[in-house]
Formats: C-alpha cells, structure tokens, sequence
C-alpha cells in the first residue's frame, strides 16, 4: 500500500465509473459525482478536476444544521463531494481543504487500482436472494 494520496476508479451502477480519492490512509476524502461510461472518461474528469480545482465553485449543504457536506461545482454541474457527512460546518471545511491539498499531489493515475462498488454488489446480492 502507498502512504501517498491517490485516485481510484469504481465500477458503478449501470457499467459505469466512478472515482474517489484515497488519502496516505486509504481513508476516502472525496468522491466524483459524475458516472462515465468508460475508464478513459473518468480519468479525463480527474484531470478536469485537477487543472480546474481552484476555480471550482464551492458550496456546502446541511440537514438541520447537524449533517455538513462540501460540494464542488462547474458551472451547474456537481463535480466532486464529501464521502460523508459532517457533524459540523468547520469539520466540513478541514475535509474540504484536505480533498483540495490532496489532489495535486497525486503523481499517478490509472485504472490498475480499479475496485468494485460494494453498494452495486450489495443490490445486486439483495435481488437475487429476493
């Protein structure tokens, strides 16, 4: 295991992909919001994301003030989200400045850690043991 920030490819719902970035402690800082439809796809929309992360719009959303995400936007488009939620608005921006201090320092970037999703699986599994 690297002990480096890195990008991972998801099989997602519908033969789709997906990505998240890992921090050096394989914990999730972030998750693309955007299903492509091939690996190359998805890797272009990395690459959106790091030539374009400081002009991406920033927005944060809560339930009842108690359940704190950050959202980067282009435009109108949902680009990048907290993996979770956050108990509050200041955790929420810490994580957001970890995501954003993270992204540069990926060096390498390719589908070889590619995984599946385990909610995809998970539905899966439920409908046939239905």
């Amino acid at each position: 295991m690297t002990n480096k920030p890195r990008f991972q490819l998801i099989d997602a719902a519908g033969e789709t992909v997906r990505w998240r970035l890992l921090g050096g402690n394989n914990l999730s800082l972030g998750s693309g919001s955007i299903a492509y439809q091939t690996s190359g796809d998805c890797l272009a929309g990395i690459e959106f994301l790091r030539a374009n992360l400081d002009s991406l719009e920033i927005e944060f959303s809560h339930d009842s003030g108690s359940r704190w995400r950050w959202m980067l936007y282009s435009g109108a488009e949902l680009v990048a989200v907290a993996s979770h939620f956050y108990g509050r608005r200041i955790e929420a921006q810490h994580a957001l400045d970890r995501f954003r201090a993270a992204v540069p320092g990926v060096v390498e970037t390719g589908d070889h850690g590619r995984v599946a999703d385990w909610r995809s699986k998970q539905s899966k599994d439920q409908r046939k043991t239905s």
